[in-house]
């Protein structure tokens, strides 16, 4: 299993100067990754529900800072030399699929091939109207969007007519210099999106599921690509998941995975890997930078 980092671009700790320490200690200690998280503005009267929190409420104020994702991760790429670069994810319709193409196309370029595209089809309603974006149709969008992506960074003038995209007569370079397309994952756990996944991703990337719950859609993701005739080989099963390594083990009733002694950490590391999961981006419970990079040393220190 690769493991990768979730930095914190939202919220406290979202200043570039913690950020770039994060990003060098998590190269400096081995991990495979770091990737952030995309939000543009946060509505000052919130109504959507958060989808993963049981409550439904949304963790950050309106004021709360952001930076933005791909400006940022173009800065760290800069400071680092190995790790992935990753988006956890870019939400696709805030933006136009041309825009990204030549935007993210720069960044793997710049970095030396080492972007990873978590793309996301949005859940906050009120951050689409403040875009012009279409909620009803963010689904459909994701798709072209996709399809859009491949298309700009593999050939010399794509002709594509989707039902909300009509993109002739242009070029773009230079294009990704990998032998494929930067990876491109999608989440999600509703039909609609494992089928996207399936058929359109290089990988899935969920977001707090357990071990029991990624064995399932690693069945069903194998499922659908079988039907289509595709096969599960160089297909990413990866998930984002708190960590919070705490000195004493808590009670097993109220534990929740990759929460706990380090034992147990270990424990459900095993889980998930006999579940199928292949990249685990872990985003450790700190309330500050110094305590962050303790999780992740504490991590790599793990009994295995």
């Amino acid at each position: 299993m690769q493991y990768g980092v979730i930095l914190p671009n939202v919220g406290p700790l979202a200043d570039i100067t913690v950020l770039s320490e994060l990003a060098r200690q998590a190269e400096s200690l081995g991990y495979d990754g770091i990737f952030l998280s995309d939000h543009v503005a946060i509505p000052t009267d919130l109504r959507s529900r958060y989808p993963y929190r049981t409550d439904g409420r949304f963790p950050l104020a309106p004021d709360a800072p952001i930076l933005e994702p791909v400006t940022t991760l173009a800065y760290l790429a800069a400071l680092t030399h190995r790790v992935d670069l990753g988006f956890s994810v870019l939400i696709l319709p805030y933006r136009h699929p041309l825009l990204n193409a030549k935007m993210l196309g720069t960044l793997d370029v710049i970095s030396g091939s080492r972007l990873i595209l978590g793309a996301g089809v949005g859940w906050m309603e009120e951050e689409f109207d403040g875009l012009n974006a279409s909620f009803p149709d963010r689904g459909a969008i994701t798709d072209e969007h996709i399809a859009l992506l491949r298309a700009f960074w593999t050939e010399t003038a794509p002709d594509f007519h989707g039902q909300h995209y009509q993109i002739a007569g242009l070029a773009m370079a230079p294009q990704p210099r990998r032998a494929s397309c930067p990876p491109i994952w999608t989440g999600g756990v509703t039909p609609p999106a494992l089928r996207r996944a399936a058929r359109l991703g290089d990988g899935w990337h969920g977001v707090r599921q357990s071990p029991d719950d990624i064995r399932r859609v690693v069945r069903t993701i194998a499922s659908l690509r079988a039907a289509a005739g595709l096969s599960m080989a160089n297909f990413t099963i990866s998930l984002r998941a708190g960590l919070d390594i705490t000195p004493n083990p808590p009670p097993d009733a109220t534990r929740t995975p990759l929460r706990g002694a380090p034992d147990q950490i270990a424990a459900d590391l095993a889980a998930y890997a006999q579940a199928g999961l292949t990249y685990l981006a872990l985003e450790p419970r700190a309330a500050g930078q110094q305590q962050f990079i303790h999780q992740l040393e504490q991590f790599q220190s793990r009994p295995t």
